[in-house]
C-alpha cells in the first residue's frame, strides 16, 4: 500500500526528525512493507530524506493535489487542532482514508470528568511559572467552561477523519469520554490506539542489569516546569542515602547543570552514586537503558514519554506518578513492568521508586520478560502493522 505521514508544521528533516513520532512512523510503515514518505510543509533542502515530501500550504489544502498523490492512507500528525481543518478536509475531499494522531495523554473536560479537568488544570497553573502563563492557563479554564468557544471546532476536526489515534489505552478512554461528554458519540467511536513508535534499536541483548536508576529527558531551563528536576534530585538523593547500594544517573541537555540543585545536606558518599550525563546519541542510551533496572519519571506532564517506552523496550521498568496529565505514561507500570506512585508528592514517589527497587531484588521483575512484552507493543514496525490492521482491514479500507 502506498501510504503517508503529514505532519502540518515546518520541521527539520533530519535524523532525529526521522527517530520518533511521524517520521519514525514513516521508517516503521516501511519496514511494515508499504511504501511510505513524509509529507511537511516548507522549502525542499539538501539536508531532507529521499522519503521526504515538501509541499506548499496551498498543496496541502488543495484536494486535487493529494489526489495526486495516490495514497490508500495518510496518517496526520495535527493534535486535533481547528487550525489545520482545511487539510484534513482537502484529504477526505481527495478519497483518501484519514487517521489523526492525537499527541496527548487524554482531553479533559469539565463537561465529560469535572475531577480530571481540575486536578489537571489546578496543577499546571500551580507550576513555577511566569505570571502571564498562569494567566493564560485560567483563561483556558474559562473557555472549556463554554465548549463553543473552542471545543467545537476542535470536535468538528477530529470528526473530519475515519480513525482517531490516541497514543495509549488510557488516552483513548480519556478522549472517547470527552466527545460522548460533549454530545460527540460519532467521534468517540473513531477513536482506536496507536503508541508513539520506539526505533529498532532500542532493544534488551541480555546485559547484565546494575542496581541503578536512569532520568531522561531536556534539562534546560525553559523545560524545568514540565520536567521538573528540583523534585528529581530532592527523590533521588533521598532514595541513594536510603538504598546505598544503588546508583542514579540523569541524562540530557543540560543534565549537568542540574548539580546545582544538589541540597547542603547531600552526603558525599550519595553524591558519588548520583551522575549527570549530557545528551547522548541513540545508540550510547539504549546502552544505559539496556544496563539499568528503573527508569523514574518525575515529570508535571507527558503525552507519552518516549524515554519510558525505549526504556522498557530494552528492560527497564517504571515508575510514575499516578496523575492525569502522566495516563499514558502511567499505562507502562502495567505488564509487571514498574511502579505507579500514589501522586507527584516527592514522598509518594520516593516511596515508589524504593518499592520498585525491591521488586527487582526479589526477582519480581525480569528484563527479557518486560522487553520481550513492550517491544510488541511499542516497536515502529509492530505499531506500524497494528495500525493498518486497525484502520484498513477492519474498516474494509
Amino acid at each position: 500500500m502506498r501510504v503517508a505521514t503529514c505532519t502540518p508544521v515546518d520541521f527539520a528533516a533530519d535524523p532525529q526528525f526521522f527517530g520518533r513520532d511521524s517520521g519514525l512512523m514513516c521508517r516503521g510503515l516501511q519496514l511494515a512493507g508499504h511504501e511510505c514518505k513524509v509529507i511537511m510543509p516548507g522549502k525542499s533542502s539538501t539536508e531532507d530524506a529521499p522519503d521526504l515530501l515538501r509541499a506548499s500550504s496551498e498543496e496541502l489544502r488543495d484536494p486535487e493535489w493529494w489526489k495526486a498523490q495516490q495514497l490508500g492512507l495518510v496518517l496526520i500528525y495535527a493534535w486535533g487542532d481547528p487550525a489545520y481543518l482545511e487539510i484534513a478536509l482537502a484529504i477526505r475531499q481527495a478519497g483518501i482514508p484519514l487517521v489523526q494522531n492525537l499527541d496527548s495523554a487524554g482531553i479533559e473536560s469539565p463537561h465529560a470528568n469535572f475531577k480530571n479537568w481540575w486536578i489537571s488544570l489546578s496543577s499546571m497553573i500551580a507550576g513555577p511559572q511566569p505570571l502571564k502563563t498562569k494567566i493564560r492557563l485560567v483563561g483556558r479554564g474559562l473557555r472549556d467552561l463554554n465548549p463553543a468557544l473552542y471545543e467545537r471546532r476542535r470536535l468538528r476536526m477530529m470528526d473530519e477523519s475515519d480513525f482517531l489515534a490516541a497514543v495509549s489505552p488510557p488516552a483513548a478512554r480519556s478522549i472517547r469520554e470527552y466527545a460522548e461528554g460533549l454530545g460527540c458519540p460519532q467521534v468517540a467511536a473513531k477513536v482506536i490506539t496507536v503508541p508513539h513508535p520506539v526505533s529498532l534499536d532500542m532493544t534488551y541483548r541480555g546485559e547484565p542489569k546494575q542496581n541503578r536508576v536512569i532520568c531522561v529527558g531536556r534539562w534546560q531551563p525553559e523545560d524545568h516546569h514540565q520536567k521538573d528536576p528540583k523534585t528529581l534530585i530532592h527523590v533521588l538523593t533521598r532514595f541513594l542515602q536510603d538504598r546505598p547500594d544503588w546508583s542514579a544517573e540523569i541524562i540530557g541537555r543540560g543534565a549537568p547543570r542540574l548539580s546545582e540543585l544538589l541540597e547542603q545536606s547531600s552526603q558525599a558518599t550519595t553524591l558519588q552514586r548520583l551522575t549527570f550525563t549530557e545528551h547522548l546519541d541513540r545508540s550510547s542510551l539504549r546502552d544505559h537503558y539496556a544496563s539499568s533496572r528503573i527508569l523514574l519519571c518525575p515529570s508535571r506532564f507527558e503525552s507519552f514519554h518516549i524515554s519510558s517506552a525505549e526504556a522498557l523496550c530494552c528492560g527497564c521498568s517504571v515508575v510514575v506518578a499516578n496523575h492525569p496529565l502522566l495516563a499514558s505514561t502511567a499505562w507502562f507500570t502495567t505488564r509487571n513492568s514498574g511502579t505507579l506512585a500514589k501522586s507527584r508528592n516527592p514522598s509518594d514517589l520516593l516511596e515508589g521508586l524504593i518499592a520498585e527497587s525491591f521488586q527487582w531484588e526479589s526477582q519480581q521483575r525480569t528484563a527479557d520478560e518486560i522487553s520481550s512484552s513492550w517491544v510488541k507493543e511499542l516497536r515502529c514496525d509492530f505499531v506500524a502493522k497494528n495500525l493498518i490492521t486497525a484502520a484498513v482491514i477492519q474498516s474494509n479500507i
